[in-house]
């Protein structure tokens, strides 16, 4: 086999690069490096639409961790993204995040993700090419820069769209969601590890940044970044103790893992990133877009109420909006289908039209097209879809103004173990019956996680969205708590929470609770899980440990979604102390859980007296 010489291979790849750098839509200038204010530099692609002459144009950017070669490899097909908003005359400039890929400066998640954001914006606008205005633009992680770089308030950033930002917010409302890992006080283990391990690696490697631009793009063409959960063992990971271990045990180096499953929530570690908390003041209209079987739900909402309170301006306060759909993390369009199954929950016709939203969003505020500030007056504050009665619906304001919380109290006579116990939801406390339900969690035989509100696991075997649960509810350390079939359909928007009195021979141990809507054919599909770690029953900058025998009150949010449960259903609450791998296991043992590698068995008890009346709230709207 001939070899071709390096002169000739190199004079190969920048043909192909020419010839890659123009599209039908686009001129594409490739690995522009951008200069931050501390010298690191930026890789940055640039697509100018092709027939844009000598006009100035708006630039919306992207900023990922992702690779920001993906938005050129994939630019012809025609979900791109990139492609339609060049067609519509906008330029894009995707940017991989510092110490990413191509771009200079050391990787740390979050890290730098304001101030980056920031002098990209000013950057942009000053192009000659640049209209002077930038609106911003993606999912997940390219959604979170967006709310971190908003807090920055560059006169240049004219309007955002982030999606399933949920993982952006910190403090904010004591949540202590840090990029999304935490619930309660818990780590989301098998998202964490998932992410982590596809795009957690620290370590690249770099072609000099000032080398002649032909030559640097025809040789990054030959490189292609590995992604480093081809080397882990997934499910091997998710039992390895300690956790903060489980990545670096199988040789997987320089991650940020450690500090985000170990740190307190008031470790200064937090304070010098760019997450939400109360003091977060933006200026910039934003359109909120994420789905109820997102791990972020609640967070997006909870952005848009502070963002519509809290903005500088009233323009800013005023341009509030959120789309809320059924789907699972950032599959809002890829899901959309005239008949949607989310796992397996058939929520129907769920097809929207995001992109004529997003192209009058910058229409709007990056070209001040009046007909596209008319259509916007014209739209509802919100958007969600409720599933069960399958259709999309409207509100002015969050939590919806038309619902009230209806009380249902967890009641037993034999028992509530397993969907075989006698566990029920009754509309009052119960005068009689057996007044507390107990169960054995044992760490190494945790009850399973089916389906739920999960992201970026790396694996089919952690599937999100909704599952039938009756195999877990088959288990006697899960207590099931059903009501009667429904005469009357209940619609339930909003944000449902459990109270809880609780007691454990353990020091410190989880809580989990999962509501459920139970089918006539007895399919039990999964609408929310949650979990809270009894030593931040006082909030998470408190430690309070149990006292065997002691009971405690715990209140656990369950997150956020709209769901119709039709007559005939019935409404249920499992609750157990372990959803795994969705959340990591208590250990029993007190200290940091994440750096324990022994355990202790615990026996914990829910009580539901007149006085001690544990109880389901539920947001409802009849």
């Amino acid at each position: 086999m001939r070899f071709m010489s390096t002169v000739a291979l190199l004079s190969h790849f920048l043909i192909a690069a020419s010839v890659a750098a123009a599209t039908p839509e686009a001129e594409v200038d490739r690995n522009v490096f951008v200069p931050m204010r501390d010298g690191v530099r930026l890789a940055t692609d640039v697509y100018l639409p092709a027939n844009r002459g000598n006009a100035r144009v708006p630039v919306v950017l992207i900023r990922t961790p992702y690779r920001k070669d993906r938005a050129y490899k994939y630019y012809d097909t025609p979900s791109t993204i990139v492609k339609f908003l060049n067609h519509h005359g906008y330029a894009v400039a995707v940017q991989d995040k510092r110490g990413r890929f191509h771009s200079e400066g050391v990787y740390v998640v979050s890290g730098g993700d304001a101030n980056d954001g920031y002098d990209t914006v000013d950057w942009l606008s000053k192009q000659p090419w640049s209209s002077g205005k930038v609106g911003a633009f993606g999912c997940s992680y390219e959604g979170d820069v967006q709310i971190f770089m908003a807090q920055t308030r560059h006169p240049a950033l004219k309007a955002i769209i982030p999606q399933a930002a949920g993982s952006s917010v910190g403090s904010l409302g004591g949540h202590y969601r840090y990029f999304g890992g935490r619930v309660g006080g818990v780590n989301e283990l098998v998202s964490n590890l998932g992410w982590f391990a596809q795009y957690g690696e620290k370590v690249f490697a770099r072609l000099p940044a000032d080398l002649p631009r032909d030559q640097y793009n025809a040789l990054a063409a030959l490189w292609e970044g590995k992604r480093a959960n081809e080397l882990i063992d997934l499910q091997k990971a998710w039992t390895h103790l300690p956790m903060k271990d489980a990545l670096a045990a199988q040789g997987m180096a320089a991650t940020d893992f450690e500090d985000n499953v170990t740190k307190a929530a008031d470790d200064p570690y937090w304070s010098a990133l760019p997450y939400m908390t109360e003091g977060y003041v933006s200026d910039v209209p934003a359109l909120h877009i994420n789905s109820w079987y997102d791990f972020g739900a609640d967070m997006t909402l909870l952005e848009f109420n502070h963002m519509r309170s809290n903005s500088a301006s009233a323009t800013a306060r005023d341009n509030q909006f959120v789309i809320m759909s059924p789907h699972t993390h950032c599959a809002f369009e890829s899901q959309m289908a005239e008949r949607t199954l989310v796992g397996e929950y058939d929520v129907g016709d769920t097809r929207f039209d995001y992109r004529e939203a997003y192209l009058t969003w910058f229409d709007a505020w990056l070209k001040d097209d009046a007909q596209a500030h008319r259509r916007i007056k014209q739209w509802p504050r919100i958007r969600y879809y409720a599933m069960g009665r399958n259709r999309w619906q409207s509100a002015s304001e969050w939590p919806v103004s038309t619902t009230r919380d209806r009380e249902l109290f967890l009641a037993s006579t034999a028992g509530a173990n397993s969907v075989q116990g006698d566990g029920r939801l009754l509309d009052a406390p119960a005068i009689r019956g057996r007044g507390a339900d107990s169960f054995i969690y044992d760490p190494a035989n945790p009850v399973p996680s089916r389906g739920g509100q999960l992201c970026c696991t790396g694996t089919p075997d952690a599937e999100p969205g909704a599952l039938d649960q009756r195999p877990v509810e088959a288990r006697h350390d899960v207590l099931v708590y059903s009501t009667d079939p429904l005469r009357d359909e209940v619609e339930m928007t909003g944000e449902p929470r459990v109270v809880l009195f609780v007691s454990s021979d353990a020091i410190d141990t989880d809580f989990t609770v999962k509501l459920v809507d139970v089918h006539p054919d007895g399919r039990a599909l999964n609408l929310l899980d949650s979990v809270l770690r009894a030593r931040y029953r006082e909030g998470q900058q408190r430690e309070v440990w149990m006292r065997p025998g002691e009971a405690y009150e715990l209140t656990i949010p369950l997150g956020a979604t709209s769901n119709v449960f039709k007559a005939g259903h019935r409404i249920r609450l499992e609750i157990s102390s372990s959803n795994f791998p969705r959340f990591e296991r208590n250990l029993n043992v007190g200290g940091i859980n994440a750096a324990q590698a022994n355990w202790v068995v615990a026996r914990n008890t829910v009580h539901h007296t007149q006085l001690r009346p544990s109880r389901l709230i539920l947001p409802v709207s009849n």
